[in-house]
């Protein structure tokens, strides 16, 4: 083919592609949509770093640097990593270069392109390797910046969680070398043979572990300068998966695997599930996250543990089981040992386990601790390592070592972990209504709130590490509030005084940006506040006063039609329910507009939110594009009854309707959608065959046959969906053998003949939440029963959507079908071919 004509071609094809794309591409989002992201606040107070977000355009988006003091704006897009210096300076990365900003001249300076670089807080230092391999420490002083230090031909380095230690080696050399960061002392510690491969680091990090090639462990004591070489017990197999980790007085635990190198022939061909078998999380991707120091038997080896004590200088050898696990809590001598799989019964999502004590130096259990699931995620242990607190039955409870005693906590939130005061004489707790402060010597409970109803709390500036939380008093304590009826609050407990940052509203406040924007006093807070019809605004709490530091940027023509109704109604159980109705736009109430509801459990909260209009949604669902193409959005609370979760859905959204029409005659009644997605996708399903008040519905990868699904293995948690029908979102509360009745009247399929309701389904063939076979069978029942159905089953996608191809085709298609039913927009080639059953 000629090369002019081929190229014409495609020419030609791409152009084609590019007008269907514009044809298609109907909705204009205006291009001044963005809000306010607040980053990270200087740990003087004295800066933010906020970005300015464009979601339907990210090239657009922009990056800022503000004073706090004066609210003056420097644009800094395109630079991350970044840290503050308290000095006013920014450090951060453009690309590949890392560079050095003075905040207050808006001075410049390369550092050149880094292979490593960390900042160091507590002294004020930048520590990097440049393009000449030098490890260089960079001081920030008032006066000056000047290097401080520089050692030659260093490849890489390893430093302490607390950025007080620094580990390396040089080109070219085995030797390890030791740098404290304080007094800038380098010491050479030992020759390793071979490359350090990095460090497990004690409490106090005076003391490190690092494995070697042959599975040796060195610890090695760097205030002494002196080390231990560890040799495992001899094994007649190999040894893998070394793992170590310290106690607070820097004995060490270690975990290990003897690998079998004996091979099964049946495994190379067959997979057997036993009736009896407990380990079904690991039949279908073999090693999960963990695992190879949990179930190891699954990578073909077995987990062993032994104990390094340290002035004794001897090797605990801890008693072996397959079945038998060991837990490192930090307590010298003490362990808890436990089996994992030993309640496993895949009736919960999580798996109650069993703890108890073991004494390390008399080798014997102390009896059980306690039993509970999701231990790891409650468990904190105190600063002084003599106490743990965790969850026991329906209370909190505390084990004090020294004195081997319990202590009970009479109230147990499990939205909440407890926190420690750092001498770790208190503890921090809520009750579902209030903040309360335990005192472990008096046994005394002080309230610091004065609170009244369902409330529940969120410390925001707790430290330490993951199994040891706690609170510094040397500053406030900054904590959030939920309230009932979806309000918000900031408080702050110091000395003994609580302080109201902000007061009680319905305004939204931000937790997640709140957590970035407190300085390490604690004096100066950075959060955004929102609601349906204010845009985010970042707001400042500084010298006992809170202000605005930014103002939205979004012209308020784009807005300020917005209108909403909250409703408050009961079901014909007396439970209290919320609705909320949003307007569309240029709304006139002469007018019948149709109305799309949209479902999932309780919808209250989103009455604060202020949406931006965005085509790229995860589920094909933005209130606000649906309120701008002049539809309604009704978004009623939903949840699970004692009749089940579908008859529940049925009822609670009925009622909803029924309410939110008597009160907005301009809502069309013959002009009625419903949508929802996963479980809300389930709810539409089955309220869609057994209803008749909507023209169209829209269900995105639901459950739609309970029974199924009940006995479904679900791919993505790797167990038996039991579970999540007997509890979870669906709470059928009996297994399906002693109810099958609740079972068969709460499955949309049961009543997909009952359909009179156009719908479209729709999932992702990578779903491995709800599967996707779902999806198939709702679709061949309708088909079945010759229902106006279309199923959309994307190949690269899975629960929810990630690509924006994909994300963007949905979109569309929601807002056809919508357009088609609700406002008899018939143009839609794509419908009209795929529900005419006698034209194929």
């Amino acid at each position: 083919m000629d090369i002019r004509k081929w190229y014409l071609l495609v020419i030609m094809f791409y152009s084609t592609i590019t007008l269907a794309n514009v044809e298609r591409d109907s909705i204009s989002i205006d291009p001044r949509w963005n809000y306010w992201n607040v980053e990270k606040i200087s740990n003087n107070g004295n800066w933010v770093f906020v970005y300015k977000s464009y979601p339907n355009d990210y090239s657009k988006n922009k990056a800022f640097v503000v004073s706090v003091n004066d609210k003056k704006r420097m644009e800094v897009t395109g630079i991350d990593y970044y840290s503050f210096t308290a000095t006013d300076f920014l450090i951060g990365k453009r690309r590949m270069e890392t560079i050095e900003l003075d905040l207050k001249t808006q001075k410049e300076i390369s550092l050149g392109i880094l292979q490593q670089q960390d900042w160091i807080e507590t002294n004020q230092l930048l520590c990097f390797i440049n393009e000449k391999n030098q490890l260089v420490l960079r001081k920030y002083e008032k006066k000056e910046v000047k290097d401080i230090l520089k050692i030659d031909r260093i490849a890489t380095y390893t430093m302490s969680p607390m950025k007080n230690e620094l580990l390396y080696q040089k080109e070219g050399e085995n030797i390890l070398y030791h740098l404290d960061l304080k007094s800038l002392k380098e010491n050479s510690l030992l020759d390793l043979k071979e490359s350090f491969s990095g460090a497990t680091w004690s409490f106090n990090e005076d003391v490190i572990s690092t494995v070697l090639q042959n599975k040796n462990i060195v610890l090695i004591d760097l205030k002494k300068r002196s080390y231990k070489t560890i040799e495992l017990p001899k094994e007649e197999e190999f040894i893998d998966n070394v793992w170590t980790s310290f106690f607070s007085n820097n004995d060490l635990f270690i975990n290990y695997q003897v690998l079998n190198s004996i091979k099964v022939p049946v495994n190379d061909y067959l997979e057997i599930w036993n009736g009896n078998d407990r380990e079904l999380k690991y039949k279908t991707s073999g090693a999960g996250w963990g695992e190879s120091s949990i179930y190891p038997a699954r990578m073909g080896g077995i987990t062993k543990t032994v104990v390094y004590k340290s002035l004794k200088e001897h090797l605990v050898v801890l008693p072996y089981s397959d079945k038998l696990k060991y837990l490192n809590i930090g307590v010298p001598d003490y362990l808890l040992v436990y089996e994992p799989l030993e309640l496993q019964d895949y009736s919960e999502n999580f798996e109650k386990v069993r703890y108890r004590l073991f004494q390390i130096d008399i080798g014997k259990e102390m009896g059980d601790l306690t039993t509970t699931s999701l231990f790891g995620s409650y468990l904190n242990r105190s600063p002084n390592s003599r106490y743990i607190v965790y969850p026991r039955g329906d209370i909190w409870e505390v084990y004090d070592f020294e004195l081997q005693d319990r202590i009970p906590i009479p109230q147990k939130e499990m939205y909440y972990r407890p926190l420690w005061s750092d001498d770790s004489k208190y503890i921090y707790y809520q009750d579902g209504e209030n903040l309360l402060e335990y005192n472990l010597q008096t046994g005394k409970t002080k309230r610091l709130t004065n609170l009244k109803g369902e409330n529940r709390f969120s410390v925001e500036n707790a430290i330490g590490s993951i199994d040891c939380k706690y609170i510094n008093s040397t500053y406030p304590i900054i904590f959030f509030v939920s309230h009932p009826n979806n309000k918000t609050s900031y408080y702050s407990w110091y000395k003994s005084k609580l302080t109201n940052i902000v007061d009680v509203t319905l305004n939204r406040l931000s937790t997640f940006y709140l957590k970035r924007g407190i300085a390490n006093n604690g004096q100066t807070l950075i959060w955004t506040e929102e609601n349906f019809n204010q845009p985010h605004t970042v707001k400042v709490f500084r010298k006992g006063k809170v202000s605005t530091l930014l103002e939205a940027e979004v012209p308020k023509e784009l807005y300020n039609w917005r209108k909403q109704k909250v409703i408050h109604y009961k079901d014909k159980y007396g439970v209290n329910l919320t609705g909320v109705l949003w307007y569309p736009k240029d709304f006139n109430s002469s007018k019948k507009y149709p109305m799309v509801t949209w479902i999932y459990e309780n919808q209250g909260a989103i009455r604060s939110y202020f949406e931006i209009p965005n085509v790229y949604s995860e589920y094909g669902f933005n209130r606000t594009v649906l309120n701008e193409q002049g539809y309604f959005v009704f978004q009623p609370d939903t949840y699970a009854s004692e009749e089940g979760a579908g008859l529940s859905a049925l009822e609670c959204v009925t009622k909803g309707i029924e309410s939110i029409t008597a009160l907005e005659p301009a809502i069309d009644k013959t002009k009625l959608g419903l949508m929802g997605h996963s479980f809300g996708g389930y709810e539409t399903s089955f309220i869609l065959g057994n209803s008749k008040l909507f023209a169209a519905g829209i269900s995105g990868a639901g459950m739609h046959d309970l029974v199924n699904y009940y006995y479904e293995y679900n791919y993505m948690l790797k167990i038996p969906n039991y579970f999540r029908a007997e509890e979870a979102q669906i709470k059928m509360k009996d297994t399906y053998g002693a109810n099958p009745t609740k079972y068969h009247n709460n499955s949309p399929i049961h009543f997909a003949q009952n359909y009179k309701t156009p719908v479209l389904l729709w999932t992702g063939m990578k779903d491995d939440n709800v599967h996707w076979e779902q999806t198939r069978h709702m679709y061949n029942a309708l088909k079945r029963y010759r229902k106006p159905v279309i199923a959309l089953f994307y190949e690269k996608e899975g629960h929810s959507f990630n690509k924006k191809k994909e994300q963007l085709d949905l979109t569309y298609r929601v807002l056809d079908w919508f357009n088609y039913y609700l406002k008899g927009e018939t143009n839609k080639e794509w419908i009209d071919k795929g529900i005419d059953y006698e034209n194929y």
